[in-house]
């Protein structure tokens, strides 16, 4: 009897909290097609819509699921949109994006990555609307090579680096706040 009671309390609750999450705003002020966001009201602390914000992601996910964009590249549009729906402009938002370790497989073009993965790519058109709402995106040389991946290979919109370490030491100390998006 308590494993059935356990069952009904949990469908309950799961019909409670989907009602609870359809009755909010769903939004994607700069790049529409990801990261999208709760548009809260009643919240006490927002980004400053006066100050320009200069933010270095470093990700290094993993790809264990190729045909899925990760949850951590799609963390960058979060950010990016969460920084909007508090009032900062677009203009007054400066993002670069370093990628490596294992993520560096996501920066490949269609062809590429089909032929590694058998699947199409899901970053592909991810990459090109960051580019579009002007993010900066840069792999690392280093990883590029280790990985296998050709020059040639990489989506246009991404930039080639010596090394994401060189990369994270020039921008920090250009005052930019650092975040790791991922694990590996």
């Amino acid at each position: 009897m308590k494993f059935k009671t356990l069952i009904l309390t949990t469908f309950i609750l799961s019909i409670v909290n989907l009602s609870f999450a359809q009755d909010k705003p769903w939004a994607n002020p700069i790049i529409k097609d990801y990261g999208r966001i709760l548009d809260l009201e009643n919240v006490a602390v927002t980004p400053d819509p006066n100050m320009e914000y200069k933010i270095l992601i470093e990700i290094v996910h993993d790809m264990k699921k190729p045909g899925r964009l990760n949850f951590y590249a799609n963390n960058v549009a979060r950010l990016i949109n969460l920084h909007a729906i508090g009032g900062v402009k677009p203009e007054n938002l400066n993002v670069t994006v370093v990628i490596h370790a294992a993520a560096t497989n996501s920066v490949i073009n269609a062809e590429a990555y089909e032929k590694k993965y058998k699947v199409e790519s899901p970053y592909v058109k991810f990459y090109e609307a960051l580019d579009e709402a002007g993010v900066e995106m840069i792999v690392c040389g280093q990883s590029l090579n280790m990985f296998g991946h050709q020059p040639e290979d990489v989506v246009p919109q991404i930039k080639i680096a010596t090394s994401a370490l060189t990369v994270m030491s020039t921008y920090q100390l250009k005052g930019y706040s650092f975040f790791k998006m991922g694990g590996s």
